[in-house]
């Protein structure tokens, strides 16, 4: 079957224990009717118990559930999951075993890329150029350019055009008092949807910056500095997220109408500026930290917006309803 493949996919390799972060958590992992069988049946009464404590039902489904820091209840304190460690690969339940790759079979193509919660992706995203290849039905792969990608080409390249226009805008300070404002309501809508999931943690410094009053003078002058250190520095990280996630957001939602998902791409963008401004004036600074926006903490961003926007359904909904009423 012909295919559109996200350059990532054929190169990927899980950190495993060395990961950063953890496939399965802020989001609630289902277990299928097959997977339950399978645990049902484990051989092995001490980890077949433990699977199956750890299992709870609501809705008519079953899911795996969450510590208080939002892990799933099989992770033990290396990061690895018990059930892989113990059973093999095979034996996790669909969810699982296909993170964080992304498929869906659509318009006569098979669609793949890779989700950003993964570190790996985000390293992707972060340090290399975002390439795409075609498979043909004898399974020959070659690169395509951006604008040969079927039926979103155009948006791809649309939304391109209205980054380079953002970033290359010159702005009164009018402009940054407006821009504040609208960081500061974004900031305090998606507070209220964390704070209502029981599924997300609060990332240290995130919004923290909205939560005090600024002076005009003083909030001109950090988001000049701001906007230019993103400029010099990476510009590329948000270019890459506009390509990467206009291609990953039409597999996830593919009836999804342009403009939806033109808002919820920039959403997203605006979402991953504001936390890195907010943690670099009230975790870098103020620790007087030169560096602190670095790639790692990129990855960082972009692992926790991502969980929040495409994993769970309560806060992807939620946050997508935000999105379309900027």
């Amino acid at each position: 079957m012909k295919g559109i493949i996200l350059g990532l996919y054929n190169n990927f390799s899980c950190a495993a224990g060395s990961c950063t972060s953890t496939c399965c958590s802020g989001w609630r992992i289902e277990v299928g009717n097959e997977a339950f069988l399978r645990f049902v049946n484990i051989s092995n009464q001490i980890l077949r118990e433990d699977i199956l404590s750890n299992i709870y039902e609501a809705d008519g489904k079953r899911y795996f559930a969450t510590k208080s820091n939002g892990r799933c209840s099989m992770l033990d304190n290396d990061g690895l999951c018990r059930i892989q460690k113990n059973l093999g690969e095979g034996m996790l339940c669909n969810t699982c075993r296909k993170f964080p790759r992304l498929i869906s079979n659509h318009n006569g193509l098979l669609w793949i890329s890779m989700a950003a919660s993964c570190p790996v992706t985000a390293d992707y995203i972060i340090n290399s150029n975002i390439e795409f290849y075609m498979v043909n039905n004898n399974g020959n792969i070659s690169v395509i350019d951006i604008q040969d990608i079927p039926f979103i080409s155009a948006g791809i390249l649309e939304h391109k055009k209205i980054m380079e226009k953002y970033m290359s805008a010159i702005r009164r300070p009018q402009d940054y008092i407006f821009m504040y404002k609208s960081f500061m309501d974004m900031a305090d809508n998606i507070l209220e949807v964390i704070i209502e999931s029981h599924e997300i943690q609060y990332l240290d410094g995130c919004f923290d910056y909205f939560q005090e009053e600024k002076n005009a003078e003083e909030i001109v002058s950090q988001f000049m500095e701001f906007e230019n250190i993103v400029k010099t520095k990476y510009r590329n990280i948000l270019e890459n997220y506009i390509i990467y996630r206009t291609f990953s957001r039409y597999i996830e939602m593919p009836e999804e109408m342009d403009i939806s998902r033109l808002k919820q791409v920039f959403g997203e963008l605006a979402f991953i500026y504001i936390v890195e401004f907010s943690r670099y004036y009230t975790l870098g600074k103020c620790n007087e930290k030169e560096e602190f926006v670095d790639s790692y903490d990129w990855r960082m961003v972009i692992n926790w917006v991502y969980r929040l926007c495409a994993h769970g359904l309560y806060t992807r909904d939620k946050i997508h309803n935000i999105f379309m009423s900027l």
